[in-house]
This record gives structure tokens, sequence and C-alpha cells, in this order.
């Protein structure tokens, strides 16, 4: 199955929802998303999430590799212009 071309920021507000749905994780405040190019894998990229003092930093840890692996099976970053 082909992967789907995502924006930046759309990818961003996807992993956003995604992660604030996991249990412990609604204390997440926002997402970015760090991408490296390079061949031959062309563009990679993580996440790396702000939340507030009261998250529970390992719901949030697990909330973000589940929901980053999940993503990049389903989306390819498209690269900025």
């Amino acid at each position: 199955m082909a992967k789907a071309l995502i924006s930046k920021a759309d990818l961003k507000r996807i992993a956003l929802q995604e992660i604030r749905a996991f249990p412990g994780s609604d204390h997440v405040i926002s997402v970015e998303v760090e991408c490296e190019t390079g061949p031959p894998s062309g563009i990679d990229w993580r996440l790396y999430v702000i939340a507030s003092d009261e998250g529970d930093l390992d719901h949030i840890q697990y909330a973000v590799k589940i929901a980053s692996d999940r993503l990049k099976r389903q989306y390819d970053l498209r690269p900025d212009r």
C-alpha cells in the first residue's frame, strides 16, 4: 500500500490528536516534527512533544512511540517548497 504525502503542519495536527487520545497523554501541549533528508530513504522525521508538568512521562513516551510508528506507516512527509 502506498503512503500518502502529508505536509508538516498536517502531520503535527494529526500527531497531536493521536497522542492526546492515549490515556495519560492529555497534558501534551504541542508536537514538533524534526526532519532529516538524505539518501537512500528520502525524508525521515521524528516527533517531539511539549507537555505540562502534570503529564505522565511514561504514558506520553509510549503514546509518542505508538503514534509515530503508526503515522510513519501511513504517511511520507511532503518536501517543503
